[in-house]
């Protein structure tokens, strides 16, 4: 299950930004991809309802530790393990 998260995460990402899956790896910075906060949001929101998890993002904090892709991955494996 653990990969294809990742698989299916880096493909969101992937179409989000208009770019190849195989460019984008767990150290592939946000920032990098052109991902600001709307694009973000939205990726966030198909992960959402994807999984049927909740990610808090309407803090500073939270924001601040999504800097990679890796970030977001071990966020969404996480809280998909907390909720089965």
């Amino acid at each position: 299950m653990s990969n294809d998260i990742e698989t299916s995460i880096i493909a969101m990402i992937a179409t989000a930004v208009e770019t190849d899956a195989d460019k984008i790896t767990r150290d592939s910075e946000l920032a990098e991809l052109d991902i600001d906060s709307l694009v973000l949001t939205e990726i966030v929101m198909e992960i959402e309802d994807k999984y049927d998890i909740e990610i808090d993002l309407n803090t500073a904090e939270a924001w601040e530790s999504l800097k990679t892709v890796g970030d977001m991955l071990d966020m969404v494996k996480s809280l998909v393990a907390a909720n089965t």
